[in-house]
């Protein structure tokens, strides 16, 4: 619980202060946009750069997280068609489904449960998250908007979250380090990310509906929802075990799997004008939920790693 409160603040943060009147809609783009250009790809820059490079095994580890995570987003983009969901809900659902709030919430509660080479091992996966699912989850959403699916996945890569994780990853497996002005300088701007995201996504909540934007429909917000906190950490404690990658790694990897929807994807599906009311709710939600979830996830691990 003492993981999630402060994230709450800060969304409370948003919500006050557009009902205070000091941020209205175009300010709430304004810090969207500083969270887009700036913020969250200095963030990722900043971390995956020092990852490192894994082993086989752990490689092995991470490739099956990616692809519970990509079959998991279209397995929700299909079943939205099946249900009757327009594209901007597929898309918005589908990438909420699988892009989870690994960097600032579960790697920290990684650790703090399961202990630092926990999350060390688990530290890939955040690569995983923002390098593979997130590029996926921008493609969709450039579907969405009207382009074809290969122009919208290649369009993926103009992307700065995109880019800045491709590069952090590059970075890390070349074994390159950033000039320390610029890395000083990237690191500063890396903590101003996830705060300003936060309360941009509370004053997005706090606006009030505008006169020719429905509501978003309940059932992707709950499906999304359901497969991001439930089906994801299970079907990757299963994937996982299938693999030679070590046992701290598969634990790690489970509770990260099991994070609430990161607010990158609110960011982006406003960014492109897809659904971004419903991303909104989504990433709430998880967020609210997963002071639960997490909490059972990370009980159930504890007692299987000891």
């Amino acid at each position: 619980m003492s993981r999630v409160w402060p994230f709450f603040l800060l969304v409370g943060v948003g919500v006050a202060l557009v009902r205070l009147r000091l941020l209205d809609g175009r300010m709430t783009q304004g810090l969207s946009a500083y969270v887009y250009w700036v913020g969250f790809p200095a963030l990722l820059i900043h971390s995956l750069s020092r990852l490192g490079r894994p082993s086989h095994d752990l490689f092995l580890g991470l490739v099956a997280y990616a692809c519970i995570g990509l079959l998991l987003m279209a397995a929700t983009v299909a079943a939205g068609r099946t249900l009757g969901w327009n594209r901007a809900e597929r898309a918005g659902a589908g990438m909420a489904s699988g892009v989870g709030n690994s960097a600032f919430l579960a790697l920290p509660v990684t650790a703090a449960v399961l202990g630092a080479e926990a999350a060390r091992l688990a530290a890939g996966v955040v690569a995983i998250d923002f390098a593979v699912l997130a590029t996926a989850g921008v493609g969709l959403l450039g579907w969405a908007a009207g382009r074809s699916v290969w122009r919208s996945t290649v369009q993926a890569f103009h992307n700065p979250v995109v880019i800045a994780a491709v590069g952090g990853v590059a970075l890390a497996l070349l074994d390159i380090a950033l000039p320390e002005p610029l890395d000083r300088a990237v690191g500063m701007a890396a903590v101003s990310g996830s705060p300003v995201g936060l309360v941009a996504l509370g004053a997005a909540l706090g606006l009030s509906e505008a006169d020719n934007e429905a509501a978003p429909a309940t059932a992707p917000v709950v499906l999304a929802t359901l497969v991001k906190l439930a089906a994801f950490p299970l079907l990757v404690w299963l994937a996982i075990g299938l693999t030679p990658a070590p046992s701290l790694f598969r634990a790690g990897a489970t509770l990260l799997a099991a994070a609430p929807t990161a607010v990158n994807v609110f960011i982006q599906t406003r960014t492109y004008g897809v659904w971004p009311r419903g991303a909104a709710r989504i990433v709430a939600l998880t967020t609210a939920l997963s002071a639960i979830t997490l909490s059972v996830v990370a009980l159930l691990l504890t007692a299987r790693v000891s």
